[in-house]
């Protein structure tokens, strides 16, 4: 983001578009960011309770249960210990084939 508007970590949405508090234009955190966040919060849980000794449907429960406490927690507060580099938000549906003319 090229803009000089400084964004408050609580003014960060971790899943979705957010807009600028200055511009109102729209951001949004890279995809990286959030499948990491997704990730992590199935793979660390899934070994720590194997390391606990959990195994077979169990574990899988367990993995469930903590994915979902995991993953509020990391959405909403990983922002403030690493901040995401922000980008434009451009919906996926965005089509940039300029030689297919209009639609």
């Amino acid at each position: 983001m090229k803009c000089a508007a400084a964004l408050k970590p609580k003014d960060i949405v971790a899943a979705g578009p957010f807009p600028c508090p200055v511009w109102q234009t729209q951001l949004q955190v890279p995809a990286f960011y959030t499948q990491l966040i997704g990730w992590g919060s199935v793979i660390i849980p899934a070994l720590v309770l194997a390391v606990l000794g959990l195994r077979g449907v169990r574990l899988l429960c367990g993995v469930l249960v903590a994915f979902v406490a995991i993953l509020y927690v990391a959405t909403n507060f990983t922002k403030y210990l690493v901040r995401p580099r922000l980008e434009l938000y451009l919906p996926e549906d965005v089509s940039l084939r300029l030689r297919d003319g209009p639609r």
